[in-house]
C-alpha cells in the first residue's frame, strides 16, 4: 500500500472520531494494526475480504467502514453486493479503495453508480488508485420546496376556499 494511502486512512479515524470502526482487508494488511495504535479505545471489527460478503450476515452496523481491496480480490458481483450491503446496512459512512484498471474492470463510475463519491486520488507508479465515500447524512441535500412552510399553506386558509 502506498505510504500516502496508508497515512491518510490511518489518520481518517482520527478526524471522524466514529464510535466503531470495521475495516474489510487482507490478512496481511497492517492499516487496522496502525489505527489501534493511534486509537487504543476504539472498537475495531476486521473482516478478511474472502470471507466478507458471507459474514456480513451477522455483522452490526458501524459508523465508519474502510473496505481496502475488495475491488481486487472479489468477483465483480460479490463486491457490488458488498459495497451496496455496506452502504445500505453496515454504516453510515463507508470508504472504498479502487485501483484504476484493475483486473475486474472496475471504473469510476461503478462506484458513483453505488451512491459513492471520489474524495481523493493517488497517483502512483503501478496507476492510479481513487478514494471513494458514501455518507448517509449527505447524501441527498434537502430540496427547498420540502418544509412545512410549503405544506398546508397556512396564509390562505381564510382567503381561499378549494
Amino acid at each position: 500500500m502506498d505510504p500516502r494511502i496508508f497515512a491518510d486512512l490511518t489518520h481518517l479515524p482520527e478526524e471522524l472520531g466514529p464510535r466503531s470502526l470495521l475495516v474489510i482487508s487482507a490478512p496481511d494488511n497492517p492499516l487496522p494494526e496502525a489505527i489501534h495504535a493511534r486509537l487504543p479505545t476504539l472498537p475495531i471489527t476486521w473482516l478478511f475480504t474472502a470471507e466478507a460478503y458471507a459474514a456480513l450476515e451477522d455483522v452490526d452496523r458501524h459508523e465508519l467502514v474502510l473496505v481496502l481491496d475488495a475491488l481486487t480480490v472479489l468477483d465483480r458481483d460479490q463486491a457490488t453486493h458488498m459495497i451496496a450491503r455496506l452502504r445500505d446496512l453496515n454504516s453510515e459512512s463507508l470508504y472504498v479503495l479502487m485501483p484504476e484498471d484493475g483486473e475486474n474492470g472496475w471504473q469510476e463510475q461503478d462506484l458513483i453508480a453505488l451512491g459513492l463519491t471520489r474524495v481523493r486520488s493517488y497517483g502512483q507508479a503501478q496507476g492510479n488508485t481513487h478514494l471513494f465515500r458514501f455518507n448517509i447524512k449527505d447524501y441527498k441535500k434537502t430540496p427547498d420546496w420540502l418544509n412545512p412552510r410549503y405544506w398546508a399553506n397556512p396564509e390562505m386558509w381564510e382567503k381561499a376556499r378549494w
